[in-house]
């Protein structure tokens, strides 16, 4: 009786060791855009572990694992290993990295594994305001995620039906956006908006001013008061010579 009863005792506590929890961790995490991101899954402290594999999977990709004993992983990556905790480290983040990443753990007595649903918030992106033509103002946003559309105004007044839009994806998942504006005779400032169709608010806005002359040829104010400025430091800087020499000669 008494040896039945100490094996009885050993399976119970054999099998409440197997069910405890091996790992621990947040199961949703958002990233943001091109900015360092850690995920972590804590390791129970209670429980005294012989490794035998520690690594991380990815659930899109099959080929996908970063193993901190390993030099040899996915590009863009870190993982590491304490007694505490498992760390993924996501260098630069992109749309190309939401997806549902598990950390895994196998040793001679256990095993376990722990998902984290990894999301991505906006990209505003680049912009950048370049001329195609006579009359024509193109407004572009680089790197931007989600999807979105550019919005034309001139002051209070919505001009995006004289303009035509083209939206590119990237390979890592971001959109390259840009908008043609045709310009109107005396027209000479303008914002350029990009609206965010999935979140459904404007991402980012862009005002700035265009010359309008003759036959509208267009030019941007700004590099006209560049201009306009560097004339006038020259000026003033060969009026200082000239009196700088006058002082010598008068000497």
């Amino acid at each position: 009786m008494l040896v039945i009863m100490a094996f009885l005792t050993a399976l119970l506590i054999s099998g409440n060791t197997k069910d405890e929890k091996v790992l621990d961790a947040f199961p949703n995490q958002t990233m943001n855009c091109n900015e360092r991101t850690v995920l972590q899954c804590n390791i129970s402290k209670s429980m005294k572990l012989n490794i035998v594999a520690i690594f991380w999977r990815k659930q899109s990709e099959e080929g996908f694992k970063c193993d901190p004993t390993s030099s040899n992983n996915p590009p863009g990556f870190e993982c590491n290993y304490t007694r505490e905790a498992l760390t993924l480290t996501i260098l630069h983040p992109t749309p190309a990295n939401i997806d549902v990443y598990s950390c895994c753990i196998r040793a001679d007595s256990t095993h376990g594994s722990e998902k984290i649903n990894v999301s991505l918030g906006k990209c505003s992106g680049e912009f950048s305001p370049n001329m195609t033509g006579p009359g024509q103002m193109e407004c572009s946003f680089n790197s931007v995620y989600p999807d979105g559309i550019i919005n034309w105004f001139h002051y209070d007044r919505n001009v995006t039906s004289n303009s035509n839009i083209t939206s590119l994806k990237n390979s890592d998942g971001t959109f390259n956006i840009s908008s043609i504006l045709n310009i109107q005779d005396k027209e000479e400032r303008y914002n350029c908006s990009l609206w965010s169709i999935k979140n459904g608010r404007y991402l980012k806005d862009q005002e700035f001013e265009v010359e309008v002359g003759v036959g509208l040829g267009v030019g941007f104010s700004q590099g006209s008061r560049t201009s306009t400025q560097h004339c006038l430091s020259w000026t003033l800087l060969l009026l200082a010579l000239m009196f700088s020499l006058r002082t010598c000669l008068s000497l």
